[in-house]
């Protein structure tokens, strides 16, 4: 007995060559339905491809090295097809659901992450878009069902081996040349519509998931010391606390951007009245207040980092070789000050008017303990200055934020703050107005003078800013204590020409005292009355071991807080950062202060010990201690 052939037991025998259009017509289905999947809109996606259409191969690349590897193992290419679509369609759906859930995309790091990627969806209303998950299944399966249906003549296996080692072979390429290349990112951000390139979301939504997904392969490493032992990081985190004192006494952080004092440089010639600097150093030289310096991590830019050091006590410059973002390198519960000041007592809050989305801020600071942020959306457009929002607003509302809480509780604010105003660039224009010309004791070009002018009247705001913040506090009758920094030397003039037209000794760093000069910005530590009632200034700087105009690392500032407020002993990396700086007040790779004050470019064996305990404990809380 014959049974007639039908549709579901006939099988359809195809050519090897017909393996070639179904590889390739399979990937570009792949590719757009990835694309689709996305937040953004496809038609804008697709429109920055065909412009460019580097970033079509660069988003085929990867999906056809699957698909033919896979057809080279199996010999089917509509079943390769189908185990492609289900690896990038899923990711892709991933990077959605993260985008939505905390607008941070899916990075090759959040592998390492899986455990507390499970853990965070409990804490999150997703949405796992099950029309979309549904719509992966039965295109799969689509292909998965012709997979069935074609048997495809075996092509010879030089012909496969050639196809899987040259196809894979062009995207390792890729890894180590395009995909990783910033300059090409930077050109490909910069051509595309709807992408901003610090605002990495849309970047993966106008360029493509797959090429910003491997572009982001190890483009934030941490890197691991020689001869780390987590087993003894941890022993060193997990030494018993020995004090539990509940300080009484508001900490007020304020991060100033740009904030430096170059203009006390002989090559300024301000009236007493006229310095931009006045009201800033009649309370940074009173005697309500310890000043210095600090030693930040970047030059010009790099706010971020500076926030890092401070808020987790870790520098940045021990993160990786080279310029690194050390916020891009958060990606679970970091320990922080913050955390160490809650465990005392403290309620927290973070404000910076700026976007919540640079740097991953948002993120972040959820990561660093801080349960409650103010960004940019919550101020009204009309209290700029410029292009950003006012030194002057922004004291305001953390004017207002104090009042508020001092109504509300009873326990003390710990309340870091990031400013905006005076953000580069500083050309004429930053303002709609003339602002006033600054004074030299010394012919300088056009330049010099347009752009210390316009940087000059940011700096009159911002210490301003403090005068304003320390009047307030002086009249409430809470122990109070506001630290005050800048985050960076401004970028002023192309390859410093600016600092180089006044002679300054700055970006030569031919010198370690030039490396010092390059990454040096000033700090206050300021008490109220209340609190001076209880604390001479003079006695404090005393027993922190500072002299009378300290340099020290700005990873240090944090622990300076900590033991202000009597914290000692209560909490074990806090207290190894106060016994390093009393030994070296400065760390910067190839540049280290000694307590004496001496500057040294290599360190004695006791000192490398101290460092590489540093570094290895650095590592631990990045990467292996698990906060609760």
């Amino acid at each position: 007995m014959h049974l007639r052939p039908t549709f579901f037991n006939t099988k359809w025998k195809l050519r090897g060559l017909w393996a070639l259009p179904v590889l390739l017509l399979s990937a570009l289905a792949i590719l757009y339905i990835t694309l689709l999947i996305q937040v953004g809109q496809v038609t804008v996606t697709l429109g920055n491809l065909l412009a460019q259409p580097l970033l079509i191969l660069l988003n085929l690349l990867p999906i056809l090295t699957v698909l033919v590897l896979l057809w080279a193992a199996t010999n089917n290419p509509f079943l390769a097809a189908s185990l492609t679509s289900i690896i990038f369609h899923l990711m892709s759906l991933v990077n959605r659901i993260k985008i939505e859930a905390r607008y941070d995309p899916f990075l090759p790091s959040d592998f390492t992450l899986l455990g507390e990627a499970m853990t965070a969806t409990g804490e999150y209303k997703l949405d796992l878009h099950i029309p979309i998950v549904i719509g992966i299944v039965l295109f799969a399966l689509a292909l998965g069902f012709f997979a069935w249906k074609c048997r495809f003549e075996k092509p010879k296996a030089l012909v496969r081996i050639v196809a899987a080692v040259l196809v894979p072979a062009l995207l390792v390429g890729g890894l180590f040349t395009l995909y990783p290349d910033k300059n090409v990112y930077s050109k490909l951000c910069r051509k595309a519509e709807g992408v901003s390139e610090y605002n990495v979301p849309t970047v993966f939504d106008g360029l493509g998931f797959p090429y910003c997904f491997l572009h982001n392969i190890n483009l934030y490493p941490v890197y691991r010391p020689e001869g780390y032992s987590v087993r003894e990081a941890r022993a060193w985190a997990e030494q018993p606390a020995t004090n539990d004192t509940q300080p009484k006494v508001n900490v007020i952080f304020v991060q100033a951007e740009a904030f430096s004092d170059i203009m006390r440089d002989e090559a300024f010639g301000w009236d007493f009245a006229e310095n931009p600097l006045l009201l800033y150093d009649l309370v940074a030289d009173g005697p309500q207040a310890i000043s210095g310096h600090i030693i930040v991590s970047n030059y010009g830019a790099g706010t971020a980092n500076t926030e890092f050091d401070i808020v987790t006590g870790m520098p940045t410059t021990m993160i990786a070789e080279g310029n690194t973002s050390a916020f891009r390198v958060v990606h679970r519960k970091t320990p922080s000050l913050e955390r160490v000041l809650m465990a005392h007592g403290y309620e927290d809050y973070f404000m910076h008017p700026g976007k919540r989305w640079f740097y991953n801020r948002l993120n972040v600071y959820d990561y660093f303990g801080f349960t409650r942020q103010m960004y940019d959306d919550e101020f009204d457009s009309s209290l700029k200055k410029g292009n950003y929002i006012s030194d002057k607003a922004f004291g305001d509302r953390l004017m207002q934020i104090m009042t508020d809480h001092a109504a509300r509780s009873e326990a003390p604010l710990a309340l870091f703050s990031v400013t905006i105003q005076n953000h580069q660039a500083y050309p004429y224009s930053k303002y709609p107005f003339q602002v006033a010309a600054a004074k030299f004791s010394r012919e300088v070009s056009d330049e010099t003078m347009e752009t210390i002018s316009v940087y000059a009247e940011g700096i009159r705001d911002t210490s301003k800013l403090l005068m304003d913040l320390t009047t307030f506090f002086d009249a409430q009758e809470d122990p109070t204590v506001v630290v005050f920094w800048g985050d960076h030397l401004p970028a002023l003039g192309k390859n410093f020409s600016v600092y180089h037209d006044l002679g300054m000794d700055i970006g030569y760093e031919t010198t370690l005292q030039g490396t010092l000069n390059t990454y040096m910005t000033p700090f206050t530590v300021w008490g109220n009355r209340a609190f001076c009632e209880d604390y001479d200034m003079a006695q404090v700087r005393q027993a922190l071991g500072l002299g009378s105009d300290p340099i020290i690392s700005d990873f240090y500032l944090g622990e300076l807080v900590y033991e202000i407020l009597g914290l000692q002993g209560a909490d074990p990396y806090f207290d190894f950062l106060s016994e390093l700086r009393r030994a070296l007040p400065v760390i910067r790779p190839g540049c280290y202060m000694q307590a004496d004050g001496t500057l040294i470019s290599e360190l004695s064996p006791e000192q490398s010990a101290l460092v590489e305990k540093l570094h290895n404990w650095e590592y631990y809380r990045i990467m292996d201690e698990r906060v609760k």
